[in-house]
């Protein structure tokens, strides 16, 4: 049984919520951060979730090892998976506007309950195999490119720009600015594809080029085993093909969103432990140079 398996059936926020009360000082607060928003913890790093609980970065690991987790990505893992198991019911606690409710509060409840079904469902069909091999090459490439058209574009620049807070090395491109890139495309690079459906031809085209360059290729789309997987090393899909056909663009966007904020708190994981170098700075120099303070009363 491979190693992850076996975090695949434990719920892992059950077991950190029945723990709660127990637990004194710093653990208690990442499990305290940890219950407060779980979905928000998706999209962190182990240095976000130390800052937002107020801990050191040794205090988010002992603790991902005190529930089981040989480490915070794990942790990160078991979260996901946790996720994806909340039932339809649970929602009612969240006070939503009923799909039947009429006007704006009609609509707000029926975008927002197929958003947090289309999330459920990535977390539940994310292959989290290729998942880690895709972690291990964007952690190791010298450069990684992310390719998206039209709509797909979007998260193309999300994807790089998370990446890049990670401390990996990434920029967004579109086929025909990567036509003009792809001729120094090779080995130690790694390329990502983004398309819905997985069938745009200039997106697959420019994969299965950068492929034949020595590049390592990631197709990411809604669906899996689309014409884009073919033509990747790593195939990721977010998405099953029933749900993917009855809303695509107005659900996709965040599905794509969640896979890219996992990618980055695994890769930042992988490659800096959580704590990519220049972060740090980065952080102070933008709240210093580019932020105001509260505006006085």
């Amino acid at each position: 049984m491979d190693s992850s398996a076996k975090y695949r059936t434990i719920d892992c926020l059950t077991m950190i919520e029945q723990r709660l009360p127990a637990l004194r000082g710093a653990s208690r607060k990442v499990a305290q951060a940890i219950v407060n928003d779980p979905w928000a913890i998706l999209g962190m790093t182990i240095y976000d979730v130390a800052e937002a609980a107020d801990v050191s970065l040794p205090s988010v690991t002992r603790f991902s090892r005190a529930v089981g987790y040989p480490g915070f990505r794990e942790l990160v893992q078991g979260i996901a998976q946790s996720l994806g198991r909340i039932e339809t019911k649970d929602l009612d606690e969240l006070n939503l506007p009923s799909e039947g409710d009429g006007g704006m509060q009609g609509i707000v409840g029926r975008v927002v309950r197929r958003q947090i079904d289309a999330l459920q469902i990535a977390a539940r069909t994310i292959d989290q195999a290729e998942l880690k091999k895709a972690v291990k090459a964007v952690a190791t490439a010298s450069r990684n490119t992310i390719i998206g058209h039209g709509a797909a574009y979007v998260p193309a620049l999300g994807m790089a720009i998370k990446l890049n807070w990670a401390g990996a090395h990434a920029t967004a491109s579109t086929p025909d600015l990567y036509s003009n890139q792809v001729m120094a495309a090779g080995k130690g690079d790694v390329v990502i594809g983004i398309s819905h459906q997985g069938r745009t031809k200039e997106i697959i085209e420019m994969l299965r080029m950068a492929r034949s360059f020595g590049a390592t290729t990631i197709s990411l789309t809604t669906v899996p085993s689309s014409p884009l997987a073919l033509v990747a090393d790593i195939p990721l899909a977010v998405l099953t093909p029933e749900v993917a056909r009855a809303g695509t663009f107005l659900i996709a966007l965040d599905a794509l969103m969640l896979l890219a904020d996992v990618l980055a708190a695994s890769v930042s994981e992988e490659k800096w432990s959580g704590a990519p170098p220049n972060r740090a700075s980065v952080v102070e120099w933008i709240e210093t140079n580019l932020r105001v303070g509260p505006v006085p009363s």
